[in-house]
């Protein structure tokens, strides 16, 4: 299994499990964290989501956050957020806020990173610290029927693009979430969304992170993002680009 890049008493608030997990992170590129929302959370963004969805009638909703105070919780939720801080370190940013409503019929995704940049063999562009990290919240239980993830673990240190379509790979895993449980993934994993062959949506809201120094995706500049810029913790301000200092 893979060490983490720092010596281990550098981070004290790093638990041993904590960092068996981070390990486990850089080693195959995703991590499972159970216990990421509670029934009554994953209620909640359920009614939340299907509200935004009736009125957007778009499968992929963006700026989620100023949606509706229900998803304002997922910015920094605890149990996501103690592990990107353990793999990313302490300045991290929100790359962008989404949500997607897989519909019936929708077919197979192709294979394909979520970063455009190559990779060195050694790990990331960076070094041993991801560009991006992916927080998927699956609020229906993913199934063979409607869709699993599909990762290639390990496939965030390949230095080559994956081939454009959906055939398996020997290694691939496909990941069965339920909901309450968050997949975090590198944004370089291979990965993919399985068809959905079952009569009802697949919701997810998806939380993206990385080293506060990049440039975001979104420009968080709603009423939301505005008010936690002037009002939020520290952690908060940074996570939404309001950096004053390091």
């Amino acid at each position: 299994m893979a060490s983490t890049p720092y010596p281990a008493h550098l981070n004290g608030a790093c638990s041993p499990q904590l960092r068996e997990e981070v390990a486990f992170f850089q080693q195959w590129g995703y991590l499972v964290v159970d216990d990421a929302l509670t029934s009554e959370q994953v209620d909640a963004l359920r009614t939340a989501l299907d509200a935004t969805f009736a009125q957007s009638d778009e499968q992929f909703i963006h700026q989620l956050l100023e949606c509706d105070e229900a998803f304002a919780f997922l910015l920094d939720n605890p149990p996501v957020f103690s592990r990107m801080k353990a793999i990313l370190g302490e300045c991290v940013q929100l790359h962008s806020a989404t949500a997607r409503v897989t519909l019936p019929g929708e077919k197979d995704q192709n294979w394909h990173r979520d970063v455009p940049w190559p990779v060195a063999p050694e790990g990331t562009p960076y070094g041993a610290i991801p560009g991006q990290i992916n927080c998927g919240y699956y609020l229906d239980e993913l199934s063979e029927e409607n869709g699993p993830i599909v990762i290639v673990p390990g496939s965030q240190r390949v230095p080559f693009r994956p081939p454009i379509c959906h055939a398996p790979f020997p290694e691939e895993v496909r990941v069965l979430a339920k909901p309450g449980q968050a997949v975090l993934f590198d944004g370089c994993l291979y990965h993919r969304g399985g068809a959905n062959q079952s009569q009802a949506a697949r919701r997810a809201c998806l939380m993206c992170y990385q080293p506060a120094w990049m440039k975001s995706r979104e420009p968080f500049d709603g009423p939301f993002a505005q008010r936690m810029r002037a009002e939020g913790n520290d952690e908060q301000k940074m996570l939404l680009g309001a950096i004053e200092r390091w």
